[in-house]
């Protein structure tokens, strides 16, 4: 096989830029001619294993290069080999090689398909190290993925480049992520776009986060992970995460110089739209959209309906995200449609409704549709209610939470908290939607005690003329003991400073569960109190752009990751308080 690899192209990461030139050896004259049929036809193929035996969980790994990575005075017209532990997938090998800097080259196989030849059609370039990189995603014939990418280099002179540079990717799924390199020599830095240039250097993440790149010249890089969506090369602003470091990286020979990288979601930039209009009833109409809203968009307001013959507007009485799903609006009329065979016409109003990411809905495309024959249930339930009855395990901080399968009533509704003693209990009632109330204590729940949510309607008929199952709802709960939690303190440290405020999260790892934050304006003393026993886990970023979230930089314009650092374990006892945990921010 030959590649396609001329200066600008993205060599070895897409099978079909290879031309597969297969053959077979003539054998003596008393060959079979069945046999060389068979080597014909098979020369390309994946040899199958022998049958039997216990699954194979192993992933591929190269046990052997010739000539050594690290090699001088290698020959012009060298061929590479490439032995591997088992039999592989040679398509998702050559797919995953690359060869730096740029020549054409031919690959064969052995019979078994365990050894790889690289020839040089035309001979390699005097006095020049070349890195051959073999990322982690090709696979054995079982499926097995190699857990890390293989690099060799070599030069055809006396010197050879000696920088190299490792890391670690930071992600619950880090296999198969690119990490790019680019020399900023010669090249004005705030002009390199990754969407557009592809990296000089590069290699893949393996299944333990850890990667690493040889063979590089001295001075400075920008550095990139990549999720390469579409394996091209080129970052692809709404599909691709990446992230970048967080100060200039270095690279000086016999030196390694070692990061740590973190991956930003891919942009979203796209608003929301509507991907389908489903009619439940003569009242209601659900509305899907195409990612996950903002709940605090999603008003009446947002939408417009209309009957297309006549032109009239249709009034909505709730716009309501359906428990459940972020995504699918129920719009309710204030009474069922009387003309079942009218077409209508749904349309969002640009502007009001919002995507989690906050991009406006713009479209003003419009769905048609007709009402179905059929009325709503006559009997309205609830659908969920938080906490359970009878729970034991509600923190003192919980805020209650009451969702209904329609709106509710606000204004013929009770809603009262007692505790054991029979005290009444000041509360916050919040109308977070139309179908969806919230409860929180103006002082914190007393740890320990049992306490009683009581909600009483004083009529069952709700908006829209629907009907409340049942106009009484009545929930019991125990706060839990928090004699039992722990506190963690300690103190912040920088040398460097942070242009805006420092943000620390607290995460349970293992015998507890949720996320405390908390943010700083200057390093200092720092202290997490209440936490249930178990292990956690500290993060500390200085956030940069102020907006609360850790950031892992930009591509263009460029801007460096949010510094941070994460400690952990820390394992809190019960009754004990941790102390002097000192956190410096590189």
């Amino acid at each position: 096989m030959r590649s396609d690899c001329s200066s600008g192209s993205w060599c070895g990461t897409v099978l079909g830029r290879f031309n597969s030139r297969c053959s077979g050896r003539r054998m003596g004259r008393g060959g079979k001619a069945w046999l060389l049929a068979g080597l014909s036809l098979l020369g390309c193929a994946n040899p199958l294993p022998p049958p039997g035996g216990p699954p194979d969980t192993e992933p591929p790994r190269v046990i052997e290069t010739e000539p050594l990575s690290g090699s001088t005075h290698v020959g012009r017209n060298v061929v590479v080999v490439l032995r591997f532990s088992e039999f592989v997938d040679k398509a998702s090998v050559l797919a995953a090689l690359r060869l730096q800097p740029p020549h054409p080259w031919e690959a064969s196989w052995s019979w078994w398909g365990t050894t790889l030849r690289i020839r040089f059609p035309e001979p390699l370039d005097s006095n020049t190290t070349y890195v051959l990189t073999l990322g982690s995603d090709y696979r054995d014939l079982a499926g097995n993925t190699a857990a890390e990418a293989t690099s060799v280099v070599f030069s055809t002179g006396p010197t050879i480049e000696r920088g190299r540079l490792e890391g670690r990717l930071l992600d619950p799924n880090p296999a198969g992520v690119f990490v790019l390199a680019y020399p900023l020599r010669g090249i004005v830095p705030d002009t390199l776009n990754p969407a557009q240039t592809r990296p000089r250097f590069w290699t893949q993440v393996g299944t333990l986060g850890t990667f690493r790149l040889d063979g590089l010249p001295e001075g400075e890089y920008r550095l990139f992970a990549l999720r390469d969506v579409d394996r091209d090369g080129l970052y692809s602003e709404g599909r691709d995460a990446l992230g970048t470091t967080t100060a200039p990286v270095w690279v000086r020979a016999d030196t390694v110089v070692r990061v740590v990288l973190r991956l930003n979601p891919p942009l979203d930039r796209v608003p929301p739209e509507i991907v389908d209009v489903r009619p439940q009833s003569r009242q209601r109409v659900r509305v899907v959209l195409s990612e996950p809203l903002d709940t605090a968009t999603v008003v009446p307001g947002a939408f417009v309906v209309e009957d297309s013959a006549l032109g009239l507007s249709v009034r909505l009485l709730a716009a309501y995200l359906v428990p459940g799903s972020a995504t699918t609006v129920e719009l309710m009329f204030p009474q069922p449609i009387a003309d079942t065979t009218a077409v209508y016409v749904l349309r969002l109003v640009p502007g009001v409704l919002r995507d989690t990411a906050g991009n406006p809905a713009r479209s003003a495309q419009g769905w048609h549709f007709r009402c179905p024959s059929n009325e709503d249930p006559v009997g309205v339930q609830w659908v969920q209610i938080v906490p359970a009855d009878s729970a034991q395990s509600v923190l003192p901080w919980q805020t209650l939470e009451l969702v209904a399968e329609a709106p509710l009533d606000s204004s013929a509704a009770e809603l009262s908290v007692e505790d054991s003693a029979g005290q009444s209990v000041p509360i916050r009632w919040q109308v977070r939607a139309a179908n969806h109330w919230r409860v929180m204590p103006l002082q914190r729940w007393e740890p320990g005690r049992w306490y009683r949510l009581r909600v009483r309607f004083r009529s069952p008929h709700l908006p829209g003329g629907h009907l409340l199952a049942d106009t009484l709802l009545e929930r019991h709960f125990r706060v839990l003991d928090t004699r039992s939690f722990a506190d963690i303190a300690g103190e912040l440290q920088d040398s460097l400073g942070c242009s805006g405020p420092y943000v620390l999260q607290l995460r349970a790892v293992r015998g507890g569960k949720g996320t405390w934050q908390q943010r700083l304006e200057h390093p200092g003393p720092w202290r997490f109190s209440e936490l249930p026993p178990g292990f956690y886990e500290l993060e500390v970023f200085c956030d940069a752009d102020q907006d609360g979230r850790y950031s892992a930089g930009a591509a263009l314009p460029y801007r460096v990751a949010e510094r941070f650092v994460i400690v952990g374990p820390l394992e809190l006892k019960p009754r004990w308080s941790l102390e002097g945990v000192v956190v410096k921010l590189p």
